[in-house]
């Protein structure tokens, strides 16, 4: 069975990034409110600071 990506990833890298478990913890919750998954809302959270710089 082939998984298919929604998007296409061009111009992308995989990072690993480690949290405590009190953060992710939050982070699921919030990423669970806005519809997503803890990746994506880490994504949008940089993207929306780095365009504030």
């Amino acid at each position: 069975m082939e998984i298919v990506s929604p998007r296409p990833k061009a111009n992308s890298e995989r990072i690993n990034v480690f949290f405590p478990p009190d953060v992710l913890q939050k982070l699921k919750a919030l990423a669970e409110a806005k519809g997503t998954t803890v990746s994506g809302l880490v994504r949008m959270i940089v993207l929306e600071y780095l365009a504030q710089k």
